[in-house]
């Protein structure tokens, strides 16, 4: 499996609730220039799971809509900005898919590259708004994966951070 791990783009820092925090003009711009260079890449996707959050939605669909024959995004509670990467870990054992893309937040998808790739959290690589983790993984499991490549935006596009 090929699993990409999407952190979603800058978000505005306030909202009604935290779940209807809105991606930034910025945030926006972070997911079209990560997506550009996943395009340039040739690479595809079989699925896209989601988290409900607003912020996550829009990265999903800004990122899903500069990529070549997309999957429908699905989202799933798992991802939320409240779970943590040993219950994605029990979802993707369950997937089927070879290209699987989550869209999601942190900790959850620094957590999950930790364990997928060195088995525990003990050097934690943070994902920053708009980075997109590759991890090639034959069996999903603790330590039994390794990251390809990190995507980062544009160094140009600054977030109001």
């Amino acid at each position: 499996m090929n699993l990409y791990l999407l952190r979603h783009g800058e978000a505005e820092p306030t909202a009604s609730s935290s779940a209807g925090r809105q991606l930034t003009e910025a945030g926006h711009e972070e997911i079209a220039s990560v997506a550009r260079q996943f395009a340039s890449r040739n690479l595809k996707l079989d699925a896209c799971f989601v988290s409900p959050s607003l912020r996550a939605q829009q990265t999903a669909a800004t990122f899903l809509s500069m990529i070549f024959d997309p999957p429908p995004p699905v989202t799933t509670d798992l991802l939320g900005p409240d779970k943590r990467a040993a219950q994605a870990i029990g979802f993707l054992e369950e997937v089927s898919e070879e290209n699987v893309l989550l869209v999601s937040h942190n900790p959850i998808l620094s957590e999950l590259l930790a364990l997928l790739t060195d088995g525990n959290v003990d050097n934690l690589r943070i994902l920053d708004t708009g980075n997109l983790a590759c991890v090639s993984l034959e069996i999903i499991g603790l330590g039994m994966g390794s990251c390809s490549f990190i995507l980062t935006p544009d160094p140009s596009i600054v977030p109001a951070s």
